[in-house]
């Protein structure tokens, strides 16, 4: 059907049905020796109503509508790179991505409106959405020089990482969001991928083989290429001012505006400016993050499970599936295999910068960083090793850092494959979010008050200030209010914690003895026959240096300690109840089964003399009361 189209595009134009009946001439032409039939060259057709459907969806229709010139110019123009139009098998072979205006107001840091911009990277075998980013968008301010603000590559990466993981089920979002209840092979892919849980979103996991982006600035930076060379993704530009390249994000955008932006009321702009609302400025506008979790709820709960016409089951042509339906016949052939990636890997996602360690850190865009406490020691020896022995570098070493999030900063070690972990200097000084963005404008604020963009400290509590205020202040009139900075999407770059309880058997609490209690009432203290057992010596000198009561018993090393409260220093009174004999008994055989047990350990005492004179010096006041 092409190549006829391409033979008829410089002579004049042609009906749909005579293009019909030039293929059916080629293919008896052709397979006409290999097929024997004529008839059965004829049953290679399809129907009328599916020629002419298949026509139009291919766009060789369009192209018979359009003048001879522009035909003419469309014939000419070189196939596609890898082959042109290939045919896809299986999930993520081929991907396609595409930012474009959001039309919907949303509220940005300084509490006021700002546009949208959104970025989809979208499945050609199934139509699935792998990923989307929702980023903030205004134009550059001429009168204060303010810089604009749109995708950038950082955003991209952020986009791509959620190709790799599945998304949660956030906490008010539609039961039937989650792949539980969805059409997905959820049991199959919890039994691959430990990760999917009850809490999973109806959106399949995709790692993109090969992506066709546009020929914007961010798509061609140094960073995404260096992100997709680490994956291993390979990439395919598509050709300037040729949608058709990528058509399936383009037509995303329009079934986004018709099913889910005109349904975000405080915000939705319209198509055009002829068809604003009055007032949408002024209307209570969500913030940038409830934007994006509306959208992946809306693209789980709806755009994942609702047919779609160019999805045909291949066994049944006549039946029409959705996204995550096209998605389970083609994981049942290709299989699934999970590839998480560790915190380590999501590093390289974050912005690089080229650093020169210090003994006092290092710097990024005048802010100081040091390494960590339980880092310090592998930070020593990267100042040890001099420079990173990198050519073209110098001395300085490769380091990562979220803009959307500077506080923490990863310095990598490219000889041992490791990461050394450092925070902002003054990080103490700002309890609230920020970004990189904000610090610029506040350094830009202090350069214009005669300050300098290297005082850290005096930029740090300027910022820190401002944030103090937002809190104090009264509430703004308006219902668009100062909310925390754009934050991005999380990623996963921290390491988890070890448990330190970890690999131990649970504990069985009936098992649990208590322990023997010692008889410390001060009315009823130890009895003397407690030092009975101890050597003769040791009686001996006692009696000798202090003599012997009446009775001829040794006096309690601990007596004085039990003063009646009328001074007399006689004994307690004879009505309170005494401890039997037995229990002082088996007191005694536990206090000297432990006095034996101590004998081997550095700091027991080796005989009962040792005990004695602790005892004399404790009640003669040498060790306090």
């Amino acid at each position: 059907m092409q190549e006829v189209v391409a033979r008829r595009a410089h002579e004049s134009d042609v009906t749909i049905e005579l293009i019909r009946e030039e293929v059916e001439d080629l293919l008896h032409s052709r397979y006409a020796a290999e097929l024997g039939d004529p008839a059965a060259v004829a049953a290679l057709l399809p129907s009328r109503s599916t020629f002419y459907l298949r026509m139009k969806e291919s766009g060789l229709a369009d192209a018979l509508a359009r003048p001879t010139r522009a035909r003419a110019a469309l014939a000419s123009t070189p196939p596609l790179l890898h082959g042109g139009r290939e045919a896809v098998l299986r999930p993520g072979q081929v991907t396609q991505v595409d930012t474009t205006p959001l039309r919907i107001l949303a509220r940005g840091d300084d509490g006021r409106p700002t546009a949208t911009e959104m970025t989809a990277l979208i499945d050609v075998a199934n139509h699935s959405m792998c990923a989307l980013m929702i980023t903030p968008s205004r134009p550059q301010d001429a009168e204060s020089g303010r810089p604009g603000q749109a995708t950038r590559a950082i955003d991209l990466t952020l986009m791509l990482a959620q190709a790799f993981a599945p998304w949660p089920v956030m906490p008010g979002w539609d039961p039937l969001s989650a792949a539980a209840a969805s059409s997905l092979p959820f049991g199959a892919l919890r039994a691959a991928d430990e990760r999917f849980t009850e809490a999973t979103a109806a959106r399949p996991v995709i790692r993109p083989e090969l992506i066709v982006y546009d020929q914007g600035s961010p798509y061609v930076s140094e960073h995404f290429t260096e992100v997709c060379d680490q994956l291993r993704i390979a990439r395919r530009p598509a050709r300037k001012k040729t949608p058709t390249d990528k058509p399936l994000a383009e037509n995303f955008f329009t079934t986004l505006a018709h099913r889910f932006s005109q349904h975000v009321r405080h915000g939705w702009q319209g198509r055009s400016h002829k068809k604003r609302g009055r007032g949408i400025d002024r209307m209570p506008l969500y913030t940038i993050a409830e934007l994006q979790q509306m959208a992946q709820e809306w693209v789980a709960l709806e755009y994942q499970q609702t047919p779609d016409a160019g999805l045909r089951d291949p066994f049944r042509s006549h039946v029409v599936l959705s996204p995550n339906d096209m998605y389970a016949v083609q994981v049942a052939r290709s299989g699934y295999r999970p590839m998480p990636l560790s915190p380590a890997q999501s590093r390289f996602f974050l912005l690089p910068r080229w650093v020169t360690p210090g003994k006092g850190g290092f710097m990024i865009n005048y802010r100081t960083y040091q390494p960590v406490a339980q880092d310090a020691g592998h930070y020593r020896e990267v100042l040890l090793r001099g420079g990173s022995k990198l050519s073209g570098r110098g001395d300085k070493w490769g380091c990562r850092f979220n803009p959307y999030r500077p506080e923490r900063v990863w310095l990598y070690d490219h000889m041992a494959d490791t990461w050394v972990t450092c925070d902002f200097r003054l990080r103490h000084l700002l309890n609230d979010p920020w970004t990189a963005d904000m610090w610029q404008e506040h350094a830009e604020q202090h350069r214009a008050a005669g300050g300098s963009e290297q005082d850290e400290e005096a930029i740090a509590l300027s910022l820190a200030q401002r944030d103090r205020r937002r809190r104090s202040r009264r509430p703004p009139p308006k219902r668009t209010g100062a909310e925390p900075p754009f934050q991005g999407l999380d990623l996963e770059t921290e390491q988890p914690s070890h448990d330190p309880y970890a690999g131990l058997e649970e504990f069985d609490l009936s098992t649990l003895r208590p322990r023997p209690a010692l008889p410390i009432s001060p009315m009823a203290p130890p009895s003397a026959p407690a030092l009975a057992a101890l050597p003769a010596a040791g009686r001996a000198a006692r009696a000798g240096a202090d003599g012997e009561q009446e009775g001829g018993q040794t006096p309690h090393p601990l007596a004085a300690l039990f003063v009646p409260a009328d001074g007399t220093g006689g004994p307690p009174d004879a009505s309170a109840p005494e401890t039997p004999t037995e229990a002082h008994e088996v007191v005694e055989a536990e206090l000297l089964d432990d006095l034996d047990s101590g004998a081997d350990d550095d700091d027991s005492y080796e005989d009962g003399e040792d005990v004695i004179d602790v005892w004399e010096e404790h009640t003669s006041g040498g060790m306090g009361p």
